[in-house]
């Protein structure tokens, strides 16, 4: 299965990547085991690729 993940912000497409599962691992599974597997494989690549830093601006 090819996953064709695309990642905007601000409504502006800044990244877009393609993440495969090999056929035969998934063979076996139910639609939703399926669909639980590449929400998993999708998250994984978030927790890989993003950082959001951020910290508190002091008045001047």
């Amino acid at each position: 299965m090819k996953i064709i993940i695309s990642l905007s912000v601000g409504g502006e497409q800044v990244k877009e990547d393609v993440v495969e599962i090999e056929d035969d691992k998934l063979e076996e599974l139910s639609e939703e085991e399926v669909e639980a597997a590449a929400e998993a494989v999708v998250r994984q690549w978030a927790d890989r690729k993003l950082s959001i830093a951020w910290e508190v601006a002091e008045p001047e």
